[in-house]
């Protein structure tokens, strides 16, 4: 009888052994993304992703033979809670990601988290989930983790979150001052030239790194540093327990030149001239105003002017310039004439020039052409059946060879004019203030305009130089601006005969009063539509 068992015995063992290599192969059942290769699980639970922290099994995983880890990379595990687990559980357990090099402590304070671990050339393929620790566990309050989905991502560390989600990483915390920090040890930074940094603030922040600071202005809420601006350290801190998010980003290498350096125009102004992609001009982004991601005001800062006017000055005087407004000059007509020191543009201008320049075959320079391929690449203009058509959004230029003062001014003037562009509701307001503006201040600075050589029969060119104009100072300056500056430039011209009447001091008091109140009105509105004022279109003040 014992003997005719034996076959028996070994049969059972066999088929359980059988049973148990085949769990062992195979795959899991949650996507497992950015990857050619499987991943492959030992149990039915580990398959499905699910530790119940009642009876807390190990969950092993391996990735199959073929699997080889890319450079700069991060290991993403979403998972989620049942329930949340209570404060004791929190106390007594860990929820461990291994890795064989590296063990990751996994957040449980969120519903439905995304963390992300940074994958080095050692990483063999295979990990572990598990809860460490000691205590009882309640069964009737048990929590259950389940894994919805592995992926590998570019490497990032920081956070984001709202409400249900939490994208995090390791190496981030908030530290007793209520300012988070991000500090990754020199073995876990990426071998890239460059990395960037991502922030969503509560109110005024204080953004350091690279010894660097960041100050927001109030109402700014977004800080976008671009990689070009920063070095290689693995520091940041960000004085704002309330962000939303803050995240660091890396590229290997720059941007390709002209694609659009995306930023604040505060960095436009204090970006290092040795860091241009090209030596004659830069090409940014601006940060703030955007469509799916892709910027609706390019901002070009210029060696000097001569760059500049070979790539504008034609432009300006086809869109602006009273008695060449309409027409395509040629070279010799407008060399001995002064086009502007910084420039603006819609897309329908811009696209009314190079479609006009097309019809005839008109010689532009190369300058010109280099730019409209810009702006096509852009959807500022674009091509439709042989004809130049306008897109969406505009450019404005400023230029190194103005005295830093003037830089700040000929931003905040152009940066402006792109708004005007591109925000109806800020036409709409302008358009307001100057139908209610009294007739002696509207008929000096129409006059002023003239002077200027402005079209002054365009009446959309008239409310949009007023309102940069108004806007390009502090409030605090705009009475000194309008009523003694601007006025003594016509005193001895056709134009004195528009003035009002002068005071004992040699001012223009009734200019002064005016223009100030429109600088109020003017600066309330862009504080309360995009966190700016009066002599400001930037949101950071980059120490």
């Amino acid at each position: 009888m014992i003997m005719a068992r034996i076959p028996f015995l070994i049969v059972l063992f066999l088929l359980f052994f059988s049973f148990s290599s085949c769990e062992t192969d195979k795959a899991v059942q949650f996507p497992v993304e950015e990857t050619d290769s499987s991943l492959f699980a030992k149990t039915s639970a580990a398959r499905q992703g699910v530790l119940d922290f009642s009876k807390p099994k190990k969950l092993e995983y391996r990735f199959d033979d073929s699997f080889s880890a890319a450079p700069n990379i991060s290991l993403q595990i979403e998972y989620e809670f049942d329930l949340l687990p209570s404060q004791e559980i929190k106390e007594n357990y860990t929820l461990v990601l291994n890795t064989g090099a590296a063990s990751w402590e996994l957040p449980m304070d969120n519903g439905h988290v995304f963390y992300s671990i940074p994958v080095l050339d050692n990483f063999s393929g295979s990990f572990s989930v598990f809860l460490e620790g000691s205590g009882k566990i309640d069964k009737e309050a048990s929590v259950i983790f389940k894994i919805h989905s592995i992926k590998f991502v570019e490497r990032w560390y920081g956070f984001f979150r709202n409400d249900t989600l939490l994208y995090i990483t390791p190496f981030v915390y908030l530290n007793t001052d209520g300012r988070y920090v991000i500090d990754v040890p020199h073995n876990y930074w990426p071998s890239s030239l460059f990395y960037g940094i991502n922030a969503a603030v509560s109110g005024e922040a204080v953004l350091e790194f690279s010894n660097r600071r960041i100050e927001t202005f109030p109402g700014t809420r977004n800080i976008t540093i671009p990689p070009v601006f920063t070095s290689g350290e693995g520091y940041v801190s960000l004085s704002d327990h309330e962000a939303e998010y803050v995240w660091l980003y890396f590229r290997s290498e720059p941007l390709a030149f002209p694609e659009p350096i995306i930023a604040d125009p505060a960095f436009v102004i204090n970006w290092p001239k040795s860091d241009w992609r090209d030596p004659r001009y830069e090409v940014f982004g601006w940060d703030r105003f955007s469509v799916r991601g892709n910027p609706l005001l390019l901002i070009f800062d210029y060696a000097d002017y001569d760059v500049q006017d070979k790539m504008l000055k034609r432009l300006a005087f086809f869109v602006e310039k009273a008695g060449f407004r309409g027409r395509l000059s040629y070279d010799h007509e407008i060399a001995d004439l002064h086009g502007w020191n910084a420039h603006d543009y819609r897309a329908e201008d811009l696209a009314r020039f190079f479609d006009t320049a097309r019809a005839a075959n008109f010689p532009l320079l190369e300058e010109e052409r280099e730019l409209e391929k810009i702006l096509i690449n852009e959807g500022i203009i674009y091509e439709r059946q042989g004809r130049i058509e306008p897109g969406i959004g505009a450019i404005i230029s400023i230029s190194r060879e103005s005295p830093d003062y003037l830089r700040y001014r000929f931003m905040a003037h152009e940066g402006f004019h792109g708004i005007f562009f591109i925000d109806e509701d800020f036409r709409s307001f302008t358009r307001q203030r100057w139908e209610q503006l009294s007739p002696a201040p509207k008929r000096f600075i129409t006059s002023y305009f003239d002077f200027q050589q402005y079209d002054t029969s365009d009446e959309y060119l008239l409310h949009n130089e007023f309102m940069a104009h108004v806007l390009q100072q502090p409030v605090s300056a705009a009475a000194d601006y309008f009523g003694r500056q601007l006025p003594r430039r016509l005193e001895n011209t056709r134009h004195a005969v528009d003035l009002p009447q002068k005071d004992a001091a040699g001012t223009w008091p009734e200019l002064a009063a005016a223009f100030t109140e429109e600088a109020r009105e003017f600066s309330a509105y862009v504080n309360r539509r995009w966190g700016l004022a009066a002599g400001r279109v930037w949101g950071l003040r980059v120490r």
